[in-house]
């Protein structure tokens, strides 16, 4: 695959089109996962398989991993460059109109796009402004990478507004949640700490990566609530997707932060993977 090309799988097929009763384009009925291809190998493609079965189950869409992931190995096969990105798409098949949901049958759509971690990003860390659109909270499907992303794209609309790298959304009450694209880590005292996802944002491969990384080295960790105040006294900030990895945060709005040992740490775990 060249730079800069795109190729599209639908139900195992070449796209020739998208149908205009399409469910997922109509109503954001379905799901997605964004996978890094690495050398012609999806990235943790068990845990995004998981977690689209996990989706599909409260969606009422039928989900057949062993299909879906049949598909992907052979797609991706043919993927010379050393990064590419991944999305599959998974949607209730549409029968008649109206929102009624009239049958579990799915369609997938399969899309290989060109593309690679940021290493300055990596490396040096990013610069990160507060959303002023607020998530809403308690949301229907906490948790759930749904095709519902219009939260995220007002948020990614004010990215482009102030020329930031990435931002942080809070809730109507306050909390912090997640990133537009990503989910977020704080340190303080030597404690990872990361928001509780039980009313909204995404339940990322990363963040249970990261997760996993601590319970096992014995990092102390903590998911719960937290607020502006929290960025504020935290030693070290992070955000991470299964994308783009770890990205330290160097500064929110006129928080100054530094990258810490701790992301440090995880950067080096997953170095092979990312760079």
């Amino acid at each position: 695959m060249t730079i800069g090309a795109q190729r599209h799988l639908l139900n195992g097929n070449r796209l020739t089109g998208i149908a205009p009763d399409n469910r997922g384009l109509a109503y954001g009925d379905g799901l997605f996962e964004t996978i890094l291809v690495r050398d012609g190998r999806p990235v943790w493609l068990d845990a995004h398989l998981d977690r689209l079965e996990r989706g599909s189950k409260l969606l009422e869409i039928q989900c057949d991993t062993d299909l879906i992931s049949s598909e992907i190995h052979h797609f991706v096969s043919s993927c010379d460059a050393p990064f590419a990105i991944l999305k599959v798409v998974l949607f209730r098949r549409a029968q008649g109109r109206g929102y009624a949901p009239t049958t579990a049958k799915a369609e997938r759509l399969l899309t290989l796009s060109s593309g690679a971690p940021a290493r300055v990003a990596w490396q040096r860390g990013i610069e990160a402004i507060v959303c002023q659109h607020r998530l809403a909270s308690p949301c229907l499907l906490p948790g759930v990478k749904h095709l519902n992303r219009l939260e995220q794209v007002f948020g990614a609309r004010e990215l482009l507004q102030r020329r930031a790298v990435e931002g942080l959304m809070f809730d109507s009450r306050g909390a912090l949640i997640e990133g537009t694209r990503s989910n977020v880590f704080i340190v303080r005292g030597g404690v990872l700490v990361t928001p509780s996802l039980n009313e909204a944002g995404v339940a990322g491969i990363m963040r249970a990566k990261v997760l996993e990384w601590a319970h096992q080295g014995g990092q102390p960790v903590k998911i719960g609530r937290l607020g502006y105040p929290d960025l504020a006294a935290a030693d070290e900030v992070f955000v991470c997707n299964s994308v783009f990895g770890i990205w330290p945060v160097t500064k929110v709005e006129c928080l100054t932060k530094s990258v810490g040992p701790v992301a440090r740490q995880l950067q080096q775990e997953f170095e092979e993977l990312f760079n």
